[in-house]
């Protein structure tokens, strides 16, 4: 698997406006870091692209799941 970028737009401080790329070996870690982001007010989730600016998950996607609690695994016993 290729590592994969979380796009951010920054909303504050001296590039505000500017896109910041956060690089990650998977989609499921760009997802994880995108849960901590989300309503941070300094960030706005822009998507997640692979190396080569492609996106994989956009704007609206990405942000559906940064919203959603994080699943949590079922125990099985038996």
């Amino acid at each position: 698997m290729q590592p994969v970028r979380l796009v951010l737009l920054l909303l504050a401080g001296a590039r505000e406006g500017e896109n910041d790329f956060l690089e990650f070996p998977s989609l499921q870690d760009a997802i994880a870091f995108g849960r901590e982001l989300y309503n941070e007010p300094r960030f706005q989730l822009e998507g997640i692209e692979d190396g080569n600016g492609k996106q994989l998950i956009l704007f609206d996607q990405l942000n559906e799941l940064c919203r959603s609690p994080i699943p949590t695994p079922r125990r099985s016993y038996g």
